[in-house]
């Protein structure tokens, strides 16, 4: 990820400065940290793009499972009221539709599941990322002003 090359690079900077004698302080170039920040800033965006991508995805994915199980559920009563006329075989129709309900939302639920639960983990690890790196530029602002 660029993000993390220009944190090294923010890094590297930092620690071949030109040592203070006695103070324990480094001196460096002010252009070059300001560049990498100025790159850093461009590349944290693309991380909240990633983010708000991953939510839509999530949002989509949502989506076709409440459509699938719409239809599925349709399909189900249409079949339902098919055999309805029939007694014998219109109690087993009333079974399997109930069954065939019951498993388009256990289905709906779990592809639901599993999207909030992806889509958690990747917004999770995005958070991580941003806040590894504002730590960086904290730091290497507290650096600076020293």
């Amino acid at each position: 990820m660029e993000i993390f090359a220009l944190l090294d690079q923010l890094e590297e900077a930092i620690q071949s400065g030109t040592r203070v004698p006695l103070t324990g302080k480094v001196m460096l170039d002010p252009e070059e940290l300001l560049a990498l920040l100025d790159q850093i800033r461009e590349a944290l965006p693309e991380e909240l793009r990633t983010a708000a991508r991953i939510a839509a995805e999530r949002d989509r994915i949502l989506q076709a499972a409440r459509e699938e199980a719409e239809t599925t559920v349709r399909e189900a009563k249409n079949y339902a009221a098919q055999l309805a006329d029939e007694t014998a075989v219109a109690r087993e129709a009333q079974l399997k539709a109930e069954e065939t309900l019951e498993q388009a939302k256990r289905v709906a639920r779990e592809i639901r599941m599993g999207a909030l639960e992806y889509a958690e983990q990747v917004l999770t690890k995005v958070e991580e990322n941003l806040a590894k790196a504002i730590e960086t530029v904290r730091l290497s602002r507290q650096e600076l002003r020293k």
